[in-house]
């Protein structure tokens, strides 16, 4: 019982109800995406095994829980897509486990549960729950009738126990799996010997090239029988493992109209007049429509803009920000006070009746230890000797208490008639002057008539311009802009770039259109996002296991290829023979002669790394060129071959070769992820589905 009423006093388990009508209407939703996707009932699959949608439904809706309550936002496609690729990655690893026969055996767990050397996450959650060790925790939750406790009032902890122990066994049998890869991947002294000779020779070259960026795009031609033989050498690069499609779309914003700002900024003055008013922020409140947020913060915690203003303003001061755009923000300074700020604290926590607990408090100030209070009075004490904690928003009768309290002296903090909080103030640190600032916020919106003029306008550009031809090529004129993307059914959102940053909130509505409409078709209007109104054009449709040729970001980079490859043939027969060294060269090509320190492990931001290849192999004195290289024509000399001072030790040879070829870069998780990604075939289906 103890220990359950520590856990109810500390309040670090907090259960998360979710209403019977949430549930129905994810049951719901689940059962209709079934039936638009004719029956299929996959989200994934990871080779011959599916991830079953509404498996897939509940781990989003905990996802969205959790986030919720740890005050988080997330786009629900980005949160989807998200959860869907963990839930592929967790496929993946349980399939290669079951290969390679990795497990945890039960006394494995036990040990990493409730062993001598629990694992910190279970520690520290025995910890955050006022348990004395995580075995102890165990033993309470498991049998909650040695301490007369009720099935029901353990559950919710029960079952938190157990989500960490199989978080636990997948991040062992995960580190089991890091460890037979790195395992596999040792330097041997073919390897060391190899290293140790590329790192013994630094090249001292001097050297001048005729970068191709100077010649003219226009004078080299090329052709799509060109750019098909060049994609056909690199084809494997353009090797797709999902249909991809490749559209234009419109995004309009719904920005607030000149009226609008008007009218707001009549708001945002009413709210200065009325915080004007007053020692607070009652006057503003009346106003009901801006926000305001009160917070006591020390000088260093205030807003950059105002800090200087109001750390020697009186108390009623108020200050109007510089309008950003269409965001107001005023602040208030509403109180100043001198306060404790940090306090090192020890305490006890005793149960019992008020004789108890006068008489816990007279042993401690008697020279009892926690310790001997802890024996005296077993399962009904418990407390800590020192902790320093901010106390500065405590009530004020609290505080008062701790500020008057002679140190080293213990006293009574809190009591009733079944417990106390005895408390002793070890140290305080000097009181700090604390600022409690009102900030009052209001942005203008588009009103509904704005919305509506904005929509009207984009329907008749799309109304006039129904071809995809029109739709991109017309788009400019009426002050729109078409913007080109490629996507996949794995897109969650329009515009998203390559780090996950700058996409459209809620348009994976647009993507899923994109995906059930022909080549050439144009969308109509989007307005999940309440925002950005969006319309999509169709522009081309790849299926067949590769992105073809003439591509438009494909089409660019091989004709930069080719290009390339035609100038350099130019200048090796405007250059060739006819200069002796690289002086002569450099004179040629009409540039200066550089030097360069060249190691073969080590790259040379200004020499292309097959130059660097070529000059690695040379011995002193030797003269190359011209040389045509993929982004220039090089002519170089060694002018002079350095050896190394000391060998590497083969410690230092071991980490370099798990850095550059062996577990570091193999055995971390981004890429055991892309190796099995590659090695089993995955579908991915959460495109149908919405």
């Amino acid at each position: 019982m103890a220990t359950l009423e520590k856990i109810r006093q500390r309040k670090k388990i907090l259960a998360i109800v979710i209403g019977a009508a949430l549930i129905a209407f994810i049951i719901e939703v689940g059962i209709e995406a079934i039936g638009r996707s004719g029956g299929n009932s996959a989200a994934a699959k990871v080779g011959n095994e599916k991830i079953d949608i509404m498996a897939f439904q509940h781990r989003v809706e905990q996802e969205a829980a959790d986030d919720q309550q740890n005050n988080q936002q997330m786009d629900a496609a980005l949160r989807q897509q998200q959860v869907l690729d963990e839930m592929i990655n967790e496929k993946l690893l349980e399939q290669e486990y079951e290969k390679l026969g990795i497990t945890v055996s039960d006394n494995e767990i036990s040990q990493l549960m409730i062993g001598k050397n629990p694992a910190p996450a279970v520690m520290q959650f025995a910890q955050q729950v006022g348990a004395k060790s995580p075995a102890d925790l165990y033993d309470f939750i498991m049998n909650p009738g040695k301490q007369g406790v009720q099935e029901a009032q353990v559950a919710e902890l029960r079952n938190q126990w157990n989500k960490l122990k199989d978080d636990i066994t997948k991040q062992y049998m995960f580190a089991k799996l890091q460890n037979l890869m790195a395992g596999c991947m040792q330097a041997n002294d073919l390897d060391r010997a190899q290293m140790a000779e590329d790192e013994a020779i630094t090249n001292v070259v001097t050297f001048a090239k005729k970068d191709y960026s100077t010649l003219p795009d226009d004078k080299y031609k090329v052709t799509d029988e060109e750019l098909k033989a060049e994609w056909q050498k690199l084809k494997p690069m353009f090797k797709i493992d999902e249909e991809v499609r490749t559209i234009h779309y419109i995004a309009v914003n719904i920005d607030p109209s000149q009226e609008d700002i008007a009218a707001a900024n009549k708001v945002a003055d009413a709210a200065y007049l009325a915080l004007q008013k007053g020692r607070g922020v009652d006057s503003v409140r009346l106003l009901g429509t801006v926000q305001i947020d009160t917070a006591k913060m020390l000088q260093k915690e205030l807003p950059a803009k105002v800090r200087d203003f109001f750390a020697s303003a009186e108390v009623g001061t108020t200050r109007r920000d510089s309008t950003v755009g269409n965001h107001h923000v005023m602040y208030k300074l509403i109180n100043k006070q001198v306060s404790l700020d940090s306090v090192d604290l020890g305490y006890v926590v005793i149960q019992g009746d008020a004789k108890t607990q006068k008489a816990v408090l007279d042993q401690l100030n008697a020279g009892k230890t926690l310790d001997d209070i802890k024996k005296a009075y077993p399962q009904k004490a418990d407390g800590k000797l020192s902790e320093w904690q901010r106390i500065f928003n405590a009530p004020d009768s609290m505080k008062a208490k701790i500020a008057n309290a002679t140190t080293g002296v213990y006293f009574t903090y809190m009591s009733n008639d079944q417990g106390a909080t005895l408390l002793k103030v070890n140290d305080k640190k000097a009181a700090k002057t604390f600022y409690t600032l009102a900030t009052v916020s209001y942005d203008a919106y588009a009103s509904t008539k704005t919305s509506d003029e904005l929509r009207d306008k984009f329907q008749a550009y799309l109304n006039k311009n129904k071809t995809i031809k029109e739709f991109e090529e017309n788009a400019a004129k009426a002050g729109y802009n078409a913007v080109e993307m490629m996507i996949s059914p794995s897109t969650a959102q329009l515009g998203l770039g390559a780090y996950g940053q700058g996409g459209i909130k809620d348009s994976r509505k647009a993507i899923k259109w994109a995906y059930d409409n022909k080549k050439g078709q144009v969308s109509p209007i989007f307005s999940d996002n309440n925002n950005v109104m969006i319309a999509v054009a169709i522009d081309d449709i790849y299926s067949d296991g590769y992105l073809p040729y003439n591509f438009t970001q494909g089409k660019d980079m091989l004709t930069q290829r080719v290009r390339n490859s035609k100038k350099g043939d130019d200048l090796m027969k405007q250059y060739q023979g006819k200069a002796k060294d690289v002086a002569g060269y450099a004179s040629l090509m009409g540039v200066k002669v550089d030097t360069a320190r060249v190691v073969f492990t080590s790259g040379v931001p200004t020499i292309e790394p097959k130059i660097q290849g070529r000059i690695a192999a040379g011995k002193q004195g030797t003269f190359q060129g011209p040389i045509k290289g993929d982004d220039a024509v090089y002519v170089y000399q060694i002018v002079k071959q350095e050896k190394a001072e000391r060998k590497p030790t083969k410690e230092e040879l071991d980490n370099r070769y798990s850095q550059s070829r062996g577990a570091q870069i193999f055995a971390n998780p981004r890429n055991i992820y892309n190796i099995l990604t590659k090695a089993t075939k995955v579908q991915k289906h959460l495109i149908d589905f919405f």
